[in-house]
């Protein structure tokens, strides 16, 4: 089964599970940023949770189906159209040889994702097939997807439910407004006790510095002792930074591994799926939390989910 691009749209690329060992490397673990959407879509599809798929950010896309194919889009899309006819997202469908498939872009959201019922081909590293763009590595030749790239996508022999539909209540709403929750980072007393309370009572917005290393914070600088004199320690994906000039930095999927600057705070694993939706413009709110509560919160949300979608794990 092969899918042809039309329109890549800014950033389409192939995204699925986080590369694993690649911490010894010094390299990014990458994959999907919304990896609860990257989900769903391949539920629809039969496929397993992390498996790879089309993540697309902000703009549409337009492919072409060249042989039968059954797809589901997930995400921040505000549309999908097959041959200019409206179709539902969070649905599996089906497209013939020669159909138009069209994704609309993000109203709120960031990124949207197509499964394709099978096993999409992509370059393998590191037990991932995710790309790094930074690096030229994995997904399709290292790289986005241009205009005539054809995806091949290999069938796995399974049937697969047409019509099947993610209920609403599983739907990530799409609001623009983030109510994200953390616990403290290992150099969080570093904040001065007006800047403690303004990280959590300050509605941030995403600034224009957003890419999928991470997001500024805007509207409330802080201020932090020893900044400066700070040794490079290791940083993941959802870690708050604080730079000397005090704009607040959060880092996404492909953060890099080590940073110098005060890691005052990180983002609970249940909620880190939540960064790749934050476009510019989005307002963020962080909310404390324990270690021990964010470990029960990610319990409760992987009971919640596994029976339908057979998540074993967030990233």
């Amino acid at each position: 089964m092969t899918l042809q691009v039309i329109k890549p749209g800014l950033q389409t690329t192939l995204q699925g599970a986080p590369y694993s060992g690649h911490r010894h490397l010094g390299m990014p673990a990458a994959g999907a940023a919304d990896c609860f959407s990257l989900a769903l879509a391949n539920n629809l599809v039969g496929n397993a949770p992390d498996a790879v798929a089309l993540e697309m950010t902000l703009d549409d896309a337009k492919f072409a189906a060249m042989h039968p194919l059954a797809f589901a889009v997930s995400g921040a899309a505000s549309f999908l159209r097959i041959n200019g006819e409206d179709k539902p997202t969070y649905v599996s469908v089906s497209a013939k040889p020669g159909d138009e498939i069209h994704i609309g872009s993000a109203d709120r959201g960031c990124r949207s994702y197509l499964a394709i019922s099978g096993a999409i081909e992509s370059q393998t590293l590191l037990s991932g097939q995710s790309t790094y763009l930074a690096a030229s590595l994995g997904g399709f030749h290292g790289r986005a997807l241009q205009v005539g790239d054809v995806v091949k996508c290999t069938p796995d022999g399974r049937s697969v439910n047409r019509g099947k539909k993610i209920p609403d209540d599983l739907r990530p709403i799409m609001s623009g407004k983030y109510l994200i929750r953390v616990t403290a980072g290992p150099e969080y007393s570093q904040l001065d006790d007006e800047s403690q309370i303004r990280l959590f009572a300050n509605k941030y917005k995403a600034g224009t510095r957003i890419n999928r290393m991470g997001i500024s914070l805007n509207n409330g600088n802080l201020e932090t002792t020893n900044a400066l004199h700070m040794k490079s320690a290791p940083v993941f994906p959802g870690t708050i930074q604080c730079p000397p000039d005090g704009v607040p930095f959060l880092l996404g999927p492909d953060a890099q591994t080590t940073g110098g600057y005060p890691r005052i705070a990180q983002v609970i694993r249940a909620d880190r799926h939540l960064i790749g939706q934050v476009r510019s413009g989005s307002e963020i709110q962080f909310v404390m939390t324990s270690n021990e509560r964010a470990t029960e919160i990610y319990r409760q949300k992987l009971s919640l989910l596994a029976p339908m979608l057979g998540i074993e794990s967030l990233w």
